[in-house]
């Protein structure tokens, strides 16, 4: 085995060591079953379980995780058995099944991951004990805007988006100039219908459905006291920086974060409320940056710099259009290696023509294969032009979560902790496992001069393969 070879192996079993050594303590059998016996379905907002000789907590967490709420529960009660197994359900009727003789009391919260459920037997305020949902993970869904369509002009069109948009009495409320490609919204889901039809057949135009994709749910708080920052420094601007353009939520930028953070471009609008809690880019900017440092070479500093691209904002979701515009503005502010660690399973026709210039062009694409035991694509993971990266748990198995369809390329650990304000918190998905990837690919070729698209040829060889 050559040199160069055994040393990139060797990076390889570091990263799963790096991430895996801190796993152990808090991998148990109740992620498998919050993963794998729990669908909820985000369209028809019905819920199916298969929760037969179950605890009564690791089912709340089954149930908690898929819908990102906090759940308290009565102490003593945490080993009650349930027996029980339905298909789309209301929320309302699923929880009776699962709670049996017991009450509960679900307050929704008005932001992701602030709803509460209370579980007891007499009183809400014996529901002291929270629940630890540090293994949820997201999963990747496509809700169609009904009252919206995206429109691309067609090159050599005598038509302008404007003449279109008047004559089906439609709104533009966001551009691509440059990719004549436009969001049109509607008054209405009946009268988005109607210009489906009108356009059909259209010679002139192109189009197709926008989606929302959910906003990603919170870290959560990691107990085990294990420190799990990263050492790497930025190396001094010279103009040969490498830049990785992350796709997501806004990034908090602390201390040592900050120093590889580009300006960011903001997409989502406003901004939510500071907190305590990192956001997703949070994490996955520091995530990025604990891949880069395994595949530094054992050196201190990095040039590599991480463009935040913000498609969320304050919102609860984002668009597919948004997220392509991301895209498009990243590939443009000069980034190398896009990271996409978000997704739902619907293709998107604008965003798969992007990625494929771009990947033309040099750009390397990495996506999260998604957070569903299935073999079901997930998109822009499953793109042919895009990397796609799936979770692997401490022994090298497929994390119980992860999608292992045949557009899936490599795995990799998919369990991460960060520090943000001084406490450390833990994310649990393929996002982390894309993430990692991204920082590794970017590192090597940071380091060695090669391109990253001759880097992914190798990552696509030498790690491992569900």
């Amino acid at each position: 085995m050559s040199s160069m070879l055994h040393s990139f192996l060797s990076l390889v079993a570091g990263l799963f060591f790096v991430v895996c050594c801190f796993a152990s303590p808090l991998f148990t059998g109740a992620l498998e079953l919050q993963a794998a016996d729990v669908e909820w379905d985000i369209d028809q907002e019905k819920l199916s379980a298969d929760l037969r000789r179950a605890e009564l907590a690791d089912a709340l967490k089954a149930v908690g995780g898929r819908m990102g709420w906090n759940i308290w529960i009565e102490p003593g009660l945490e080993a009650r058995r349930v027996s029980t197994r339905f298909t789309d359900l209301s929320i309302s009727e699923a929880l009776r099944r699962i709670m049996g003789d017991l009450n509960y009391a679900l307050i929704r919260g008005k932001s992701a991951g602030s709803s509460k459920l209370l579980v007891y037997a007499t009183s809400a305020s014996r529901a002291t004990r929270k629940l630890n949902l540090s293994d949820q993970v997201l999963i990747f869904r496509s809700k169609k805007i009904d009252n919206e369509i995206i429109v691309q002009v067609k090159a050599g069109s005598p038509i302008s988006i404007e003449e279109v948009a008047d004559a089906l009495g439609a709104k533009i409320i966001g551009k691509l100039d440059k990719l004549n490609a436009y969001r049109l919204s509607f008054e209405d889901a009946e009268n988005a219908d109607k210009a489906r039809e009108r356009l059909r057949d259209s010679e002139s135009v192109q189009i197709s459905d926008n989606f929302e994709w959910g906003r990603p749910g919170e870290n959560r708080v990691y107990g085990g006291g294990s420190s799990s920052g990263f050492s790497l420094k930025a190396r001094k601007a010279d103009g040969n920086e490498l830049v990785v353009g992350l796709i997501d939520m806004p990034v908090q930028g602390d201390e040592s974060l900050s120093e590889f953070l580009l300006p960011e471009i903001n997409l989502g609008g406003d901004k939510p409320a500071t907190t305590d809690i990192p956001t997703h880019g949070t994490s996955m900017a520091q995530t990025l940056l604990k891949g880069a440092e395994i595949g530094n070479n054992g050196q201190s500093e990095s040039s590599i710099r991480i463009l935040p691209v913000d498609v969320y904002g304050g919102s609860e979701t984002t668009s597919t259009f948004q997220v392509a515009q991301g895209i498009y503005e990243a590939v443009n502010a000069g980034a190398s290696i896009i990271n996409l660690s978000l997704g739902g399973n619907e293709t998107v026709p604008l965003m798969e023509q992007m990625i494929h210039e771009a990947s033309l062009q040099g750009v390397l694409f990495v996506g999260a294969a998604g957070n569903s035991p299935t073999t079901e694509p997930t998109f822009p993971a499953a793109y042919p032009d895009v990397l796609a990266v799936t979770a692997a748990t401490q022994n090298g198995q497929v994390a119980p979560y992860a999608n292992t369809g045949d557009f899936v390329d490599v795995m990799v650990p998919g369990r991460s902790f960060i520090e943000h304000n001084g406490t450390t918190f833990m994310i649990n998905g393929t996002s982390a496992s894309a993430a990692y990837v991204s920082g590794l690919a970017a590192s090597i070729s940071a380091n060695s001069g090669r391109p990253v698209r001759e880097v992914e040829m190798e990552l696509r060889q030498k790690l491992p393969k569900p």
